[in-house]
């Protein structure tokens, strides 16, 4: 093989393996965001009952949080959250069904 020929060779094994590793590292970044999303999370266990707004604030935030998860895990269905996406997702349909059951309207534009 000549010198251009194993050139051209590597360049398209390197071409081929771009995508996947661009993508990896995508991932990873989208779960270290993720990560810190889900610290930053309000607990509804420390939500006032009786104050409304912040209880519908809350229960929206996490429901978004959860919708995120779900995206990400489509796309990166290796990610370190794998195991906890099941879990977030109960998680998730448990307080959309208190956000409808309390009458909450969304607020929240961001992440939709």
């Amino acid at each position: 093989m000549t010198r251009l020929g194993l050139g051209m060779l590597i360049g398209a094994v390197m071409a081929a393996g771009t995508p996947a590793l661009a993508q990896r590292t995508d991932c990873d970044a989208e779960a270290a965001r993720i990560r810190r999303a889900e610290t930053e999370l309000p607990k509804l266990d420390v939500a006032p009952p009786n104050d409304r707004q912040i209880v519908c604030i809350t229960l929206e935030t996490n429901m978004l949080f959860a919708q995120r998860l779900a995206a990400h895990m489509k796309q990166c269905p290796r990610s370190p959250y794998a195991k906890t996406a099941g879990v977030w997702s109960k998680t998730g349909s448990s307080y959309a069904a208190q956000f409808d059951n309390r009458g909450c309207k969304p607020t929240i534009r961001g992440f939709r």
